[in-house]
Parts: C-alpha cells; sequence; structure tokens
C-alpha cells in the first residue's frame, strides 16, 4: 500500500471547496448575512458576472455596519466588502497559499482561474490537511514582525499576493492589480503610469 500524497506536493485545486456562495455587488447587507446565516458560512464573494470582486465576512459586518450602525437594509455588499480581493490560482502549492494568508493577515482566500471563481479555501483546510503548515504560518507572522534582515524574505512573500478587482484607474477588470500610489493599477494603466514618469 502507497503512502498518501505528501502534503509538501500538494495544491490549492486538491483541497480547495468548489462550491463557494457568492452575492452581487448590489445586494444588502441584510440579504448578505441572512445568506450567510442560511448556509452556515463564515464569508460570501461578492461577484459580477461571475468576476469576484471582493469578500464580506462576519467580522466586515460587525465592524463596517453594526458598530458604526449603518442600515443592513439600506448598505449595499459593495459599500462594506474588502476590496480588491486577494486570491491564488487553483496550482498555487499550499505552503505558498499558506504564506499568503499569513502575510495578508486573512484566514480565508478566494482561487481564481481565468478571471474567474474557481473556489475558496481556508487556513482551517490547510492546517487540516497539512499540520505542519502551521511553522509556516508562525514563521511569517513572526517575519511579519521584524524588519531587520528578514527583508528579502518579507519581499519574496509579497510577490505570492495577488490582487483582483476593477482597476482604480480604467474601471477594467485585472486579476494583476498593483497597489501604486494608494490605488489598484491593472498592467496597462501601470505602464502608462510609468511612461509619464
Amino acid at each position: 500500500m502507497s503512502d498518501p500524497t505528501p502534503t509538501h506536493s500538494m495544491f490549492v485545486r486538491d483541497i480547495m471547496a468548489v462550491n463557494v456562495v457568492t452575492m452581487p455587488p448590489d445586494a444588502s447587507v441584510l440579504e448578505v448575512a441572512r445568506s450567510m446565516a442560511d448556509m452556515d458560512i463564515s464569508s460570501v464573494i461578492i461577484t459580477d458576472e461571475e468576476r469576484p470582486l471582493g469578500i464580506i465576512t462576519e467580522a466586515d459586518i460587525v465592524r463596517r455596519v453594526i458598530v458604526v450602525e449603518r442600515d443592513p437594509r439600506t448598505t449595499t455588499a459593495s459599500e462594506i466588502m474588502s476590496s480588491p480581493i486577494i486570491h491564488v490560482e487553483p496550482g498555487t502549492g499550499l505552503t505558498d497559499a499558506m504564506r499568503v494568508m499569513a502575510k495578508s493577515n486573512i484566514r480565508r482566500i478566494a482561487v481564481l482561474k481565468n478571471n474567474s471563481l474557481a473556489g475558496i479555501i481556508t487556513s482551517r483546510d490547510l492546517l487540516r490537511w497539512s499540520p505542519e503548515l502551521i511553522d509556516i504560518l508562525v514563521e511569517s507572522l513572526r517575519m511579519r514582525d521584524e524588519e531587520t534582515s528578514q527583508n528579502r524574505v518579507v519581499e519574496d512573500d509579497e510577490d505570492l499576493i495577488t490582487y483582483g478587482g476593477e482597476c482604480d484607474s480604467c474601471g477594467e477588470y485585472s486579476t494583476d492589480l498593483v497597489l501604486e500610489n494608494g490605488e489598484y493599477l491593472c498592467e496597462s494603466c501601470r505602464e502608462g503610469w510609468e511612461d509619464t514618469e
């Protein structure tokens, strides 16, 4: 009998959940909360024609609606979602996925394929399949708090983090947004911005 597949050679696609609950950006926060309660889930991906724009978690609803006393009936999902959305691809290794989540201080991450939502993965999924990844999580968190000789390693982790959503400049959808001068820009807008420097 052969050994099970070693987790270091496993990929996000091997363990991601593919039945992801989504809502449109104009859905009310009340509708989002009801959907989360009905499905017994703690997050919803906000999509526009299958393109993921952002994510709303229970914590987002508490911090951005309840605590500041906004009306959940009139507040829309697009007003409180975390955007652009941090994502990985199906072929991302579990170790890299955990590094991205630790570096970004998030517990769940969208999986995108060809600009469309393919699934979602949580830190709980990762640790259930690969308990040794807890060491990576602890190390990544420690490195994030240190700003000395670890700078190069931290930058390597930063390169893994990819943002998807609408470009702040042209409004086009992109899965390769980069933060420059306080705006998330797509590749073509970044090139245009560099040309004007």
